[in-house]
């Protein structure tokens, strides 16, 4: 199975400022469930992938935001 993760910034309009960011990674199917005795070790690999593409998915939108942002002229 894969889970993808999608982050957008938009403005106060509702207009996407960056291109919308998308991650994936690969979670345990369901099968590998297979006994409540194994539930902590599956789902340790599937919070483990998660929290690892939640994290790049906002670094990537962090830079775009930056890179976005160093490119405006407040002057």
């Amino acid at each position: 199975m894969k889970m993808k993760i999608t982050v957008e910034i938009e403005n106060a309009d509702g207009l996407k400022e960056i291109k919308p960011i998308v991650t994936d990674t690969e979670i345990p199917d369901f099968d590998e469930f297979i006994s409540p005795d194994n539930f902590r070790e599956v789902f340790h690999k599937y919070e483990t992938a998660v929290l690892k593409a939640r994290n790049m998915a906002a670094e990537l939108a962090t830079e775009e935001y930056l890179t976005k942002l160093s490119k405006k002229n407040y002057h």
